[in-house]
């Protein structure tokens, strides 16, 4: 009788114990919801999109989703990232990198990279060149799926599109410019003193935007920097509530109509002229029928269109997919 008793406290203090431990991310849970018992992924209902349109300032941004043959469900929401390289979409999930062809207008799987390691970010060179980086872990560099080198040294990295160049980061402002040599590589200091926190950099031909908390007043912003490190703009650094305010920008576009941002905590596609000034903001619903996704990747292509990649769960809640919208007109 008293093991039966034990067991039972056992069980009320891990009940308790499991209320209120979810990230700021998290959905919201209903106390007085039943709770549901889990589906098969593979009974579940796949998400299935659509085609949208919608207006930004004199824009008018179109969206068309892009499927996987089969769909790709992962456990982790907040680490999927997409890179592309020519006929190549290298898809990186759960800490795998996989690598997809798209044909007769759906994504197939074509293989995996072959990793020691989970790794958390991806990214390409116009060489067609794949980076790898987690932070702990070499930065490792692929081509044709044959790794090419191993450093150790960079944290979270973020490459140009030369390849020649990128910046390795964490959480503070003590950046690392990284230049690769043949076979080698050379770290040097490369302070952001603007921010605070980071929780993003992305690299574009001219521009490097590093997002986070602003040293100033601690507000979420955008700074954008030429690749000499001088300050060129301020996307945001906004009291929260103004239509200007950011909550967690993941990455950074860079097109001839200016700056698209995804705002992961506020599920906004954020849009901004090339002087840095604010067109305005569109919620992910409207634009790629979701409910309510985790915005975390996006490619620019070399017709000017741009994929976005997120994270959202299906509707009957029997797994979470990463699903790819091609956005036009910007």
């Amino acid at each position: 009788m008293k093991k039966w008793i034990v067991v039972l406290l056992m069980l009320c203090l891990l009940a308790v114990g499991s209320v209120g431990c979810g990230g700021a991310d998290d959905d919201v849970v209903n106390g007085d919801d039943e709770e549901e018992e889990a589906i098969d992924p593979s009974e579940g209902k796949p998400f299935k999109g659509d085609s949208f349109s919608k207006m930004v300032g004199s824009y008018t941004i179109e969206t068309e989703w892009i499927p996987f043959a089969e769909p790709v469900v992962v456990e982790e929401t907040f680490q999927a990232h997409l890179a592309v390289a020519g006929d190549d979409y290298y898809v990186l999930t759960d800490g795998k990198i996989k690598q997809y062809r798209l044909e007769d207008g759906s994504l197939v799987l074509d293989g995996e990279i072959p990793l020691e390691e989970e790794y958390r970010t991806i990214s390409v060179d116009d060489k067609g060149t794949l980076y790898a980086s987690q932070f702990m872990e070499d930065f490792v560099g692929f081509r044709d799926g044959k790794q090419i080198f191993a450093h150790d040294g960079p944290k979270i990295a973020a490459m140009h599109p030369s390849g020649k160049w990128g910046l390795s980061y964490f959480s503070g402002p003590d950046v690392e410019k990284m230049t690769l040599g043949d076979g080698t590589l050379k770290m040097e200091d490369w302070e952001l003193k603007e921010i605070k926190t980071i929780s993003r950099i992305s690299i574009s031909e001219k521009h490097v935007f590093a997002s986070g908390s602003s040293k100033k007043n601690e507000e979420q912003a955008v700074f954008v920097y030429d690749l000499k490190k001088k300050l060129k703009h301020t996307l945001g650094d906004k009291e929260f509530g103004d239509p200007e305010s950011l909550g967690s920008v993941t990455t950074v576009v860079e097109t001839k109509s200016g700056f698209m941002g995804l705002d992961g905590n506020m599920r906004n596609v954020c849009f901004w002229k090339p002087d840095g000034s604010f067109i305005g903001a569109i919620d992910a619903g409207d634009i790629f029928g979701t409910k309510y996704p985790w915005m975390s990747t996006a490619a620019l292509m070399p017709d000017g269109s741009i994929i976005v990649g997120m994270t959202e769960e299906r509707a009957d809640k029997s797994a979470k997919e990463f699903i790819l919208y091609r956005l036009t007109g910007f």
